[in-house]
C-alpha cells in the first residue's frame, strides 16, 4: 500500500479516509521536488565566463593546439 501525505506543523497528514492497521510499521520517504536530470542539465548549461567565447567553435585549438577555425 502506498499513500502520499503532507507535513503540516511537523506532523504527517494523510488523505481523509486513509486507514492503517494499529501497530503497522510504515516507511516515510520525502519526494524529490526537482527532477535530478533537469538539475544536472541546468548546472551544465550555465554560462562559463572563464572559458574563451569561441571555445565551442575552436575547442580543438584549446585542447590539442589545432589551428583556429
Amino acid at each position: 500500500m502506498s499513500v502520499t501525505g503532507k507535513i503540516v506543523n511537523g506532523s504527517i497528514v494523510l488523505p481523509p479516509g486513509t486507514k492503517l492497521p494499529e501497530g503497522a510499521e510504515v516507511r516515510v520517504e520525502t519526494i524529490a521536488t526537482e527532477d535530478p536530470f533537469l538539475a544536472a542539465v541546468e548546472r551544465l548549461a550555465k554560462p562559463r565566463p572563464h572559458l574563451p567565447k569561441d571555445y565551442a567553435l575552436n575547442h580543438g585549438h584549446y585542447l590539442r593546439g589545432e589551428p583556429k577555425k
